[in-house]
């Protein structure tokens, strides 16, 4: 360990003070009462009645008809959700009413023979994994049927007594640029000095590494700690090492539990940057319940993921990671199973140690330490409140590389921790980490679905026995429930098709990682998500094979659909069916195809929409009026009166600019120098990096750019508009994949030969 100077390091043993904890509240409400016995008996009761309703056999069109006035009272319920709890739960049920009639009617009706091998293995691989997708399906209904709204709670009583707090933030091989923020903006973090400290945790400069066998990677080693070191010492923060990379990011944080003493404790990833908020806003829940272990907040992101880069979508519609933050770690909430996320979240230490600290049997640390506290009775709270921003994957193979270490992770869990049987855990957290867990199973079912049409249209198997008059019976009516629920539980945070659209993207190359983690499930091992890349020019990610493959499949599979409806006309009902299967999976193809044809994309910081008023002091002392137009990590767009055009153009000058106070944001003085000027709208447009002058501007400049959450929940709630209808969801989906087709189809024969000759595009 390399502190810097004037740092307390303290080394403590793990589990002395949980053995002073009495056994939380919650630890005997688990007992079955008779009133809680009466509740589960009236609640099987009342689902087995919902069942055998849902199974009661009646002819197509009178199904048909019990469906729509399902649909249609579901409507008008869903009306009267937002101010009674009881008509969000009825519009839910309802709903699910109309998939049920579906799935009984798919078991009994749609399967073929058993005798006929040929059709019944494809067909019966096709059910499975409906089946497997309706239990997700049950579960995730259960999980947010009823998710709690939280506001945030600040610390009461005198800061004397406010608990202390460690700030961790590990890291492996980020820039010191990178750190240097983060680590600024948690210095700035709004709580009394003496509470709070804050520790880099740097795996790049182990004892290990700088003894590598390798005399560059040493060196690079030596180089990364010297570096990082004056980084802290200039920041007035901790720099903590250790001997060597055991047990990747959950051992890395362990070594720096066993030598620090907050009663909580912070965990920020390299490049989640604080609010100055963030223990003003979460560590009130720790005092007022001596049983809770978490809170976790939400992660934001400023950056656009590959899909939302490709396609265009960051600024128009919900990211991809917001139904989880927004929906469902709410939803988890309510039953005390929200879980740990790896960042922006703060522990009780009291509680870690009682499980020997953070948990490292998996790769997902976070959820695994999460699911051994729940087990021991302790409790969790979610707080939806934008407090952090972070950084995605720029690149699609970065993205795939995270993808693939969650879902290693939670099928570890799954498999060596399973909530259906461990002990302690209550009946509705069971329920919530399995669904949890069951979703990152979605690379078994989502190939299945987009794909099974082409076993009628290629091969004439009739693997889902279905006709035209079934078809609008029976299909289109769950279809029509299932995008209704959707919406209505998701609308603001999810639109039509693009959560299909993630599923198929990922599941191709994490289908590997998952079937080799199920064979072996103690082999995973920890992969930091590289950060921070860049794509040079416009062209096929090296991943992109199997999505050239499944588009040119679905494509002959549409030709032979209409192929077949010319030739067969006796077949005609059931053709239509396989027909529009087979188009939504094109679709479905065109746009990851339009994914992983990546855009060129030059490594930048993320630049965020600002309007604040500023005075420009030069070095003459000359003070100009402007407007701040836009921020990011390296410096500021300000917009200029034209008169002052010869003033701010002097070479050699590095003016100060300070940023006017707002009811809620500080007043900030830092250090500029000016790169570009032009004119634009009649008006100076100035851009200009920041050049902070000593610690203090620093500082200032963390504060300023990331201090405040309002901007962050400004960009969510301008995104947040409802979602389209299921049919208006296609044609915006259409219009963000079909413009970028005339490049993919001009780079496509080029990828073609590549692929046959057995080379990456």
């Amino acid at each position: 360990m390399t502190p810097s100077p004037g740092a307390k390091t303290v080394v403590r043993p793990l589990n002395n003070k949980a053995q002073q904890i009495k056994r939380h509240p919650n630890q005997n409400s688990r007992r079955f009462s008779l009133r809680s016995v009466l509740l589960w008996i009236l609640l099987l009761l009342s689902a087995g009645l919902f069942l055998a309703l849902a199974a009661l056999p009646v002819g197509r069109f009178a199904s048909a008809a019990i469906s729509v006035g399902v649909v249609a009272a579901a409507f008008v319920l869903g009306r009267f959700a937002r101010r009674f709890w009881h008509a969000r739960t009825l519009t839910v049920l309802l709903l699910a009413f109309v998939t049920f009639r579906y799935f009984f009617w798919r078991l009994t009706g749609t399967l073929p023979p058993v005798d006929d091998l040929v059709n019944f293995i494809p067909g019966v691989t096709l059910f499975a994994a409906e089946a497997l997708s309706f239990v997700l399906f049950l579960t995730s209904l259960f999980v947010i049927i009823d998710p709690v709204a939280r506001e945030p709670s600040e610390p009461t009583g005198d800061p004397a007594f406010w608990p202390s707090v460690d700030v961790y933030i590990p890291s492996y091989n980020e820039e010191p640029e990178l750190l240097e923020t983060t680590l600024a903006a948690a210095v700035c973090i709004d709580y009394p000095r003496d509470k709070l400290h804050v520790y880099l945790l740097d795996d790049g400069g182990t004892d290990q590494k700088l003894a590598h066998a390798n005399p560059e990677l040493a060196a690079a080693a030596k180089e990364r700690r010297e570096t990082l070191t004056a980084l802290c010492e200039r920041l007035q923060v901790t720099y903590m090492t250790r001997p060597r990379n055991e047990h990747a990011k959950a051992g890395n944080i362990n070594h720096a539990f066993q030598r620090t003493s907050g009663d909580l404790v912070l965990i920020l990833d390299a490049d989640h940057v604080p609010t100055v908020g963030i223990l003003k806003a979460t560590v009130g829940f720790f005092q007022q319940d001596s049983g809770l272990f978490l809170v976790q907040t939400p992660h934001f992101f400023v950056n656009p993921d590959p899909v939302e880069y490709n396609l265009g979508t960051f600024e128009r519609m919900p990211s991809e990671n917001e139904m989880f933050y927004y929906s469902i770690q709410p939803g988890l909430d309510r039953w005390n199973g929200s879980f740990f996320c790896g960042s922006a979240a703060i522990l009780r230490r009291a509680a870690l140690e009682e499980v020997g600290g953070f948990s490292g049997d998996t790769v997902t640390e976070d959820c695994e330490t999460a699911l051994e506290l729940h087990s021991r009775g302790w409790r969790s709270v979610y707080l939806p409140r934008p407090l952090i921003a972070g950084l995605q994957p720029e690149t699609f193979d970065s993205f795939i590389a995270q993808r693939s270490r969650w879902t290693q992770g939670m099928i570890q869990l799954f498999l060596l921790k399973n909530p259906l049987f461990k002990r302690g855990l209550t009946i509705a957290q069971r329920l919530c980490y399995t669904s949890t867990m069951l979703y990152w199973f979605f690379w078994f079912w989502r190939p299945i679905f987009l794909l099974s049409p082409l076993c009628y249209a290629l091969f004439g198997l009739e693997i889902y026995r279905i006709n035209l008059p079934d078809f609008a019976c029976f299909v289109i009516p769950h279809v029509f429930a299932a995008a209704f629920l959707s919406q209505f539980l998701h609308g603001r945070m999810r639109w039509p098709l693009f959560s299909e659209l993630y599923e198929y993207l990922q599941s191709f190359h994490v289908s590997r990682a998952a079937l080799a983690t199920l064979i072996r499930p103690r082999d995973p091992v920890f992969k930091v998500t590289a950060k921070g890349q860049s794509v040079d020019e416009d062209g096929f990610s090296p991943l992109a094979t199997p999505f050239i493959v499944t588009t040119l499949l679905l494509a002959a599979g549409l030709a032979a659909c209409a192929w077949r409806y010319s030739i067969f006309p006796e077949h005609r009902a059931a053709i239509v069916p396989v027909a529009v299967w087979c188009s939504l999976s094109f679709l479905l193809a065109l746009g990851g195809l339009a994914v992983v044809y990546e855009r060129k994309r030059v490594r930048r910081q993320e630049r965020f929409t600002v309007d604040r008023p500023a005075v420009l002091t030069l070095a003459d002392g000359t003070g100009i009026d402007l407007t701040v137009a836009d921020v990011s990590a390296g410096g500021v767009g300000l917009l200029v009166d034209p008169k002052w055009r010869e003033e701010i153009s002097r070479p050699d000058q590095t003016p100060v600019l300070t940023i006017t106070a707002t009811e809620t944001e500080a007043a900030t003085t830092t250090g500029v120098r000016i790169y570009r000027i032009e004119m634009r709208n009649g008006e100076l447009a100035v851009g200009a990096g920041f050049a902070p002058r000593d610690r203090q501007d620093i500082v200032e400049m963390a504060r300023f750019v990331f201090g405040n959450s309002v901007g962050w929940d400004v960009f969510l709630d301008r995104k947040r508009v409802a979602a389209p209808t299921f049919f208006g969801g296609l044609l915006f989906f259409a219009t963000r994949v079909v413009p970028r087709l005339g490049h993919v189809l001009l780079a496509l024969p080029r990828a073609l030969r590549r692929i046959l000759s057995f080379q990456a595009p």
